[in-house]
């Protein structure tokens, strides 16, 4: 096969021989447009740079969607050495797009059942993640625990469960370190996610990525709570009550009682009020079906 030599030619190619499922050849043009990518981030050209993750990005995409798990895993593997050559030239925004290329690719193989790529996915944006906080990158931080929810929703809803529980760890710990660093809205982020997450994780029966949602909430909140972060620390309270009420309305007690242990930790809040709220809150959810959190 001929390369073409023009980048809109070659993702065209991809994304025919991914409905061919010619997987040789796919693999031959995945090697062009990363060897591509990989020169314009050493060059620092972030916008041609960022135009290639795209088209790497959609061609993983289309392959989840056909089933070709080879193809999206190789697919996942280009990108961690294009994000070290990004680090250097200090292309937040190729990195951005690099994390959102992780959380799309995973939750469309995490919707094909693919547990392995989904895995390679969550572990690649868990390690971009703590380098994000130890440079202070704000923005790519926001994206990874973005693109980490896309993933653990996902593999939540298809009752992945090892995936799942630590898809929801590494979500857990990038919060606690958005937290450290006093990345509030990252923090809230985290909180919310875990929330949902954590509430599907109950209506799908998987205990252990309940129970992990639950205390990675109380930890971002503890860490908030040391840093000052009010906003964060109410947040941790009221997801742990909202899954709580969500839980005994259930009749998921066990579920119940790990939520409330963890909200322990938040006794200084006043609770009762944030249990109140929830009461209004549930009467009109119920009085309007279309509501919801």
């Amino acid at each position: 096969m001929i390369i073409p030599l023009d980048e809109n030619e070659a993702l065209e190619l991809g994304l025919n021989l991914v409905d061919e499922k010619n997987e040789a050849e796919i693999n031959e043009v995945l090697d062009y447009l990363f060897e591509l990518v990989l020169k314009y981030a050493k060059e620092g050209q972030e916008d041609d740079t960022k135009r290639l993750i795209e088209y790497i990005k959609k061609i993983g995409q289309a392959a989840a969607t056909a089933g070709l798990e080879s193809i999206v895993v190789n697919t996942l593997l280009l990108f961690p050495q294009v994000a070290r050559e990004a680090c250097k030239q200090h292309m937040e925004n190729a990195l951005v797009s690099i994390a959102l290329a992780f959380g799309e690719i995973g939750k469309f193989a995490a919707g094909k059942r693919m547990k392995t790529p989904a895995k390679i996915a969550a572990c690649c944006l868990g390690e971009m993640g703590n380098t994000a906080a130890s440079r202070g990158a704000r923005k790519e931080t926001v994206a990874v625990i973005f693109a980490l929810g896309e993933i653990g929703k996902s593999v939540t809803w298809q009752r992945l469960g090892d995936v799942a529980s630590s898809t929801v760890a590494l979500i857990g710990e990038a919060g606690k370190i958005a937290a450290r660093q006093k990345f509030e809205d990252a923090a809230l982020n985290a909180e919310l996610l875990l929330q949902e997450i954590g509430t599907g994780a109950i209506e799908k029966n998987l205990k252990e990525t309940a129970d992990i949602s639950f205390r990675s909430i109380r930890d971002i909140g503890k860490t908030a709570d040391r840093q000052g972060l009010n906003r964060a620390l109410l947040q941790a309270a009221y997801s742990l009550e909202t899954i709580k009420f969500n839980a005994e309305d259930r009749y998921l007690m066990n579920a119940s009682i790990i939520a409330e242990v963890a909200l322990l930790h938040f006794e200084r809040l006043e609770i009762q009020r944030l249990e109140e709220k929830l009461y209004k809150f549930s009467r009109c959810k119920r009085k309007y079906p279309g509501m919801g959190f």
